[in-house]
């Protein structure tokens, strides 16, 4: 993350705030309507949590498109 702010921003990194979002946080956030984006490795970790969880999460193929992020939202019912 803290590259990517870099390359988005190369004089303002250091006014960023960066840390560990835990899996129960993430899906409170989800519950709430927020969206998560994710970089491979933590769509990685993520996905397997997700699913367990019950939520019908896709692979992400990384690779495609120099795709760096993965988005997840949970879908209004």
């Amino acid at each position: 993350m803290r590259k990517h702010i870099l390359e988005l921003n190369p004089q303002g990194g250091a006014s960023h705030t960066v840390r560990k979002t835990r899996f129960g946080e993430i899906m409170q956030g989800l519950r709430l309507g927020a969206a998560y984006a994710f970089d491979a490795e933590s769509y990685r970790r993520f996905l397997p949590l997700g699913r367990e969880a019950g939520l019908a999460l896709a692979e992400a193929d990384f690779s495609q498109h120099k795709q760096q992020f993965f988005t997840v939202q949970l879908k209004p019912q």
